[in-house]
């Protein structure tokens, strides 16, 4: 096969292909034509493959043998259930590090390395065995020269041109999958080879998850909530040094109560700041398995791993808080515009048939108590009926949705009785008593008037851009209709009256804010700016009638 041409890549699509093989995943040697790269006794042994059935578990266990890059695909798939069906994301969420701790020697070599001056003129103390250890890198306990306990994350050797060779398989894999196994390509394969090469080299950078934690520590107002404080004269690309914090992974605790610490009350605030990341910091945890939540006293917790994280701008929060919205009055109308308002991409999406499959799949949650609804159900019910619809939300939404995901899972695992939905409610009462205030609706109408006046503004250029290209001598256009003309006049008078009516609109929702925020100066109790805005669109009001009527004459 000519694409694996490079004498690296073939030594690893070998070893690919023999783990496939392993396995019992000889169906798609077959159908991507790699047999070629078996071992000649291999070959002569295999005979035609046939579809295997648990797939899921093969792949996993084939990511778990390669290794590295292979193993962080995975970990990357089972939060992205958007891109791939349940059972996968459920399969690869059992996927773990099973790294080699790097000897001592090398850590201290890659430390010296990015400092370029001896460990012990950088640390008071390092201990040798590392607290923590994963693909990229692992963990250290140290001491400042000022006295600070520290945790010190050092990034392994040949991490990054492992990286570079297995992305470039992936990519090609990915292609011959989508062009040899057409099922594939709803999963679109190139696509999710493209992310996790966007991934993880952001989590190659250090700095990039210093940031991240930075951004996290200056956010958080929770006191339950503990974020590691980052130590920049001690940070580089490859070493991040921050806070150490003493706690216990929150899936290795037994009884909460040795901490004096309780399951219910601890989820209450795991589920609480998540909620307040989303909705108020705009910036959450992407990957919050048990893992990376250590528990600490007083039902206290610490959060870790911020590689990967989702921030939300200000028009993207706003459309995913009326998805929170619609799930939780029930509206499925509303859900079905909130859904499609998040998709970016360009393609008509039939809302009636996207409307009824909402009402089918998620009519029995709606008729179910909160008690009684499974939360990561639901959201895996409505990542099929996107794929269905091919539609691809923004990474911030689906990133969302699969962090719910994992805090619904860690809650059934350490509290079953734990109730999301009723969590969120409070938070949901909260975005609707908003939507409904005055400052809110000010704050809109401010908002929808500038764009406008954004748009108008590059009207003209546009125009010329158009006149310049129509007077292109590539572009001709012959024209030769007289109701043509009838129709521009006719468009023309109906624009205007559009804008007639823009005005009177926005003149009366402004005159009812007016008297419903009581904004002086008043005249008998009323509002005299909203006075005005009422006579204003009265007058607006009399010339669109008297213009109406002239049209009518001129036709007559």
């Amino acid at each position: 096969m000519s694409i694996f041409t490079d004498i690296k890549d073939l030594k690893r699509i070998k070893n690919i292909v023999s783990v496939l093989l392993k396995y019992e995943l000889g169906y798609f040697l077959e159908k991507l034509d790699l047999r070629k790269y078996l071992r000649f006794s291999k070959r002569l042994q295999s005979k035609e493959f046939s579809k295997p059935d648990s797939i899921p578990k093969r792949l996993r266990l084939v990511m778990e043998e390669l290794d590295g890059s292979f193993i962080k695909l995975g970990q990357l798939l089972s939060l992205r259930p958007d891109l791939v069906p349940k059972e996968y994301c459920e399969e690869f969420s059992r996927l773990q590090d099973n790294i080699k701790p790097l000897d001592f020697r090398q850590i201290k070599s890659i430390i010296e390395d990015e400092f370029k001056i001896p460990l012990n003129k950088i640390f008071d103390s390092f201990d040798k065995n590392p607290v923590a250890s994963a693909s990229i890198g692992q963990v250290h306990k140290a001491k400042l020269k000022t006295g600070e306990i520290v945790a010190v994350k050092v990034q392994r050797t040949g991490v990054k041109e492992l990286f570079e060779a297995d992305i470039d398989i992936m990519h090609k894999l990915a292609s011959l999958l989508e062009s040899n196994i057409p099922e594939t390509r709803i999963y679109k394969p190139t696509q999710i080879v493209k992310e996790f090469e966007e991934y993880t080299r952001k989590e190659l950078d250090y700095l990039i998850e210093a940031r991240n934690i930075e951004d996290f520590y200056k956010a958080n107002k929770d006191k339950n909530i503990i974020i590691p404080k980052v130590f920049w004269n001690y940070t580089k690309n490859k070493v991040l040094t921050m806070e150490f914090i003493d706690g216990k992974k929150i899936s290795e605790v037994k009884k909460f109560s040795e901490v004096n610490s309780y399951e219910k009350i601890v989820m209450k605030n795991i589920s609480s700041s998540m909620m307040r990341q989303i909705l108020e910091y705009k910036i959450f945890h992407a990957d919050p398995h048990p893992g990376n939540i250590l528990l600490l006293w007083d039902n206290k917790i610490a959060l870790l791993d911020f590689g990967i994280v989702g921030r939300l701008d200000q028009k993207l929060a706003e459309k995913i808080e009326n998805v929170f919205i619609s799930l939780m009055k029930p509206d499925s109308n509303l859900l079905a515009s909130s859904l499609i308002d998040l998709n970016f991409v360009d393609k008509n999406i039939p809302q009636k048939e996207l409307k009824k499959d909402l009402s089918e799949h998620l009519s029995k949650y709606y008729s179910r108590s909160s008690k009684e609804i499974n939360l990561t159900e639901a959201f895996y019910d409505l990542f099929e009926i996107a794929r269905k619809y091919e539609m691809q939300f923004p990474d911030g939404f689906t990133l969302l949705l699969k962090s719910l995901i994992t805090i619904d899972g860690l809650a059934k695992r350490i509290y079953p009785d734990f109730n999301f939905i009723e969590e969120l409610k409070p938070y949901t009462d909260k975005l609707i008593k908003k939507r409904s205030s005055t400052r809110y609706l000010l704050s809109s109408i401010a908002d929808t008037l500038f764009e406008f006046r954004s748009g108008f503004s590059k009207a003209p250029e546009e125009i010329r851009r158009t006149i310049k290209a129509v007077q292109s001598p590539k572009v001709k256009i012959d024209i030769e209709d007289a109701d043509i003309k009838k129709f521009v006049i006719e468009l023309d008078r109906s624009s205007n009256r559009v804008a007639f009516g823009l005005i009177i609109a926005s003149l009366l929702i402004g005159s009812a804010l007016m008297f419903a925020a009581k904004l002086p100066p008043y005249i008998y109790d009323l509002s005299l700016l909203g006075i005005v805005f009422i006579i204003a669109s009265l007058f607006v009001t009399l010339i669109l009638m008297v213009s109406i009527r002239k049209e009518g004459r001129f036709k007559k």
